[in-house]
């Protein structure tokens, strides 16, 4: 008797033992993110009520330009991590027919005192309800989010060198360069045009203007292409010390558009001189071009903007 109670108890030991071993189904649904799907894809056609502005169509039309590279992809509050574009993200919980939050997060590399991959901080959180299906892929493609500006963002500098330069040369020297409003590609760009009949160097002063200091997330974004490198630096103009300029990184040569994002935060808040919650800076751009030839420098856009973080 006692020989098939114990029979029976390792079977049932043995079944429950199969039954806790069976995998369970991992089969992943896929989230296909490309660059189309967040490049091109904020919305400001209410951009000027919402912020109290008055920019022309071609001032709307720059906030739109960004090369945002990377995504934060989130599933139902869940951080699926910071993806490069293009992108397959797999997601292991959910069964065919779940009605998911999906939240993704435009990203872009962040030079300055670091690099690093930052959510661009300064746009509605998009929330999109989806339906997943195990096995398959979801392309975002098909109902792509868009993006507002937050009402809390601002912009105290914006150049995008439709008709003139808010720039000046650093150099009072009659010839000294600087830029010059053309049309090239099609869009309205400020041009420094380096040689040996002109000059090989430019150093460059934006005007003033006034940026946070303290608890905000600050970013100089500039679009150019340039046959020579570009220094980038700010001067923090107090009447403690009105004529330090700090580096804040710099671009290489390019021969087709780019944008690049440089974090001017921890410069602000390390280097200015004063007292109070703000102060004054000037976006300086400096560069060398080569001997011999004739190097262009063409910025389509520069803008600065921020936003309080606590």
């Amino acid at each position: 008797m006692n020989r098939y109670i114990y029979l029976i108890v390792s079977v049932l030991l043995v079944s429950v033992a199969f039954h806790s071993c069976k995998q369970p189904d991992l089969t992943p649904v896929y989230i296909h993110i490309t660059p189309e799907d967040l490049n091109g894809r904020i919305d400001v056609s209410n951009f000027n009520s919402t912020h109290d502005e008055n920019y022309d169509q071609e001032h709307l039309e720059a906030l739109t330009h960004h090369t945002f590279t990377h995504v934060n992809v989130y599933v139902n509050n869940k951080n699926l991590g910071c993806w490069e574009l293009p992108c397959k993200v797999p997601v292991l919980d959910m069964n065919s027919n779940d009605t998911a939050t999906l939240i993704l997060i435009p990203a872009f590399p962040i030079t300055g005192m670091s690099n690093t991959i930052w959510g661009y901080p300064f746009l509605n959180i998009c929330r999109q309800k989806v339906v997943f299906q195990k096995g398959a892929t979801y392309e975002v493609s098909e109902n792509p989010p868009t993006y507002i500006y937050s009402e809390y963002a601002h912009f105290p500098f914006f150049e995008t060198f439709s008709n003139s330069s808010s720039f000046t040369s650093t150099d009072t020297a009659a010839n000294a360069p600087t830029f010059i409003p053309v049309s090239r590609d099609g869009r309205n760009v400020g041009e420094i045009t380096l040689s040996d009949s002109t000059a090989l160097s430019f150093d460059v002063s934006s005007t003033r203007f006034t940026a946070p200091v303290g608890s905000y997330r600050v970013v100089l974004e500039i679009t150019y292409k340039t046959d020579c490198n570009v220094d980038v630096a700010l001067k923090m103009s107090s009447s403690y010390n009105p004529h330090m300029a700090y580096s804040i990184g710099g671009f290489k040569p390019s021969k087709v558009w780019k944008t690049i994002h440089f974090d001017m935060t921890s410069t602000i808040n390390n280097y200015y001189s004063g007292s109070g919650n703000a102060t004054g800076v000037n976006v300086i751009l400096s560069g060398v071009g080569d001997e011999g030839k004739v190097s262009h420098v063409d910025i389509d856009d520069i803008k600065v903007v921020y936003i309080r973080t606590t």
